[in-house]
């Protein structure tokens, strides 16, 4: 068993972790699988091959962008990346919104160093200072081991790795802890994956076997 994973306990979070909707919370460790597909799609299920969520490319003219939708492809929260700013900043609002009022978190890269990964997040209402993160991401994404932490202590709420005996990283697997807001887990895992990867994807014709599309 990897480090990373005997560090915490598996107590569930106390208040529970409710970002995009307390749907989305299991009272339990809950461990889903990702796939990458073309064009930055990314398709999560449950262990089971039940879809929960699929993250679809919605890029424009002047905008990165990605659309969570849930099994019956109803909108959970749109992803847009900031162009303005230097460095790599992401904002996430409800449902297919852009409005500023709909806006429920950003992200801040503080690019990748020695293949490090570091994200800070931001929630959209938060009432502390506003240097201070609510949640991190750390790790290294290239090997897919990356941790996501409520702001700066050392609690965990989700963790990334490769499934077993699978190297690819077009498939692996998150930890969810319980009382976790899975999609806003997997909300962060989509910005990650497109801040930090090239959109290279091999899986193109199992997406378009599946009837993976993006959502224009």
């Amino acid at each position: 068993m990897r480090s990373t994973m005997s560090q915490p306990s598996y107590a569930p979070a106390s208040p529970a972790v409710s970002v995009i909707s307390p749907q989305f919370i299991v009272p339990y460790m809950y461990n889903v699988i990702v796939r990458r597909y073309a064009s930055g799609i990314l398709v999560v299920t449950d262990t089971n091959h039940k879809i929960l969520i699929t993250v679809k490319s919605c890029d424009s003219t002047l905008h990165t962008q990605r659309l969570l939708v849930d099994a019956n492809e109803r909108p959970i929260a749109r992803l847009r990346e900031k162009n303005t700013s230097a460095h790599d900043r992401w904002n996430a609002f409800r449902g297919e919104s852009k409005a500023d009022s709909d806006m429920i978190f950003s992200t801040v890269s503080n690019h990748m160093i020695q293949s490090k990964t570091h994200v800070n997040v931001f929630l959209a209402n938060k009432a502390s200072g506003r240097d201070d993160c609510d949640f991190k991401i750390k790790g290294n994404w290239s090997k897919r081991d990356c941790t996501i932490y409520m702001g700066n202590s050392s609690t965990i709420i989700a963790q990334i790795h490769k499934t077993d005996g699978n190297q690819s990283k077009d498939k692996f697997m998150v930890t969810i802890y319980p009382n976790v807001d899975y999609a806003f887990v997997i909300t962060l895992i989509a910005m990650v994956d497109v801040m930090e990867n090239n959109n290279t994807y091999v899986y193109a014709g199992a997406a378009a076997a599946n009837g993976v599309s993006g959502c224009g």
